[in-house]
């Protein structure tokens, strides 16, 4: 089973007999797996499929400016709290209903980034991976990076990420626990193909230490 077909699969019907054995040597899936439920639900509501009504929007708006105090020659009037809390619950879940249809839109249309890699953990951090992907720009790289596995960073420390090409290193930003995060760098990883992370103290000194929780290079 390749990846395609897995999240296909997982989309689908979230289950598969060779699913597990596949998460088992892909780091990139398993980082994949809470999006990939979280659509497989979204698709499965019906309601992502109706066509809005073309007034959804002036109603939203509408209720969103209704859940405000009028203004009135005495200050704000008030209105009977369970009324107004009413309006703005209906408002909230309106506008989250609108908001994840969008976001699971964009996420669906995305381009397929140019290029994705696992990280692994080195001794220091064995159980540590990630896996990062990338998109080539004109002004370098964009990437989106998954971790998982690392303890967070100890107080006046952060996780910093580097790409290098010998022994030039540049720094694509840093974070201090596991998740997902955006980083840039004005290099492409063609021209600095080793990426690796590493554990920095907060001081003056830019260069890294040699505490490498994970690195491309063996």
């Amino acid at each position: 089973m390749n990846c395609e077909d897995f999240r296909a699969g997982r989309l689908e019907d979230g289950d598969s007999p060779t699913g597990p054995g596949h998460l088992e040597t892909c780091p990139s899936c398993r980082a994949r797996v809470p999006d990939l439920d979280t659509g497989r639900v979204l698709l499965g509501d019906a309601a992502m499929w109706e066509e809005p009504s073309p007034e959804l929007e002036t109603q939203v708006s509408r209720l969103i400016r209704s859940s405000e105090p009028a203004l009135g020659s005495d200050g704000p009037k008030r209105r009977p709290m369970g009324r107004l809390r009413g309006r703005r619950a209906w408002a909230a879940a309106a506008v989250a209903v609108v908001l994840a249809g969008v976001a699971l839109s964009v996420a669906l249309r995305s381009p397929a980034p140019d290029w994705e890699v696992a990280v692994p953990g080195t001794a220091l951090a064995p159980s540590a991976s990630a896996v990062v992907k990338g998109w080539n720009g004109e002004a370098g790289t964009r990437m989106l990076v998954t971790v998982e596995g690392l303890e967070p960073a100890p107080d006046g420390y952060v996780y910093e990420f580097w790409l290098s090409k010998g022994k030039l290193h540049t720094s694509a930003g840093t974070f201090a626990t596991n998740g997902r995060f955006e980083l840039r760098s004005g290099v492409t990883r063609a021209e600095f193909p080793r990426l690796w992370v590493t554990l920095e103290p907060l001081d003056e000194d830019e260069g890294p230490t040699n505490q490498t929780v994970l690195d491309t290079r063996p």
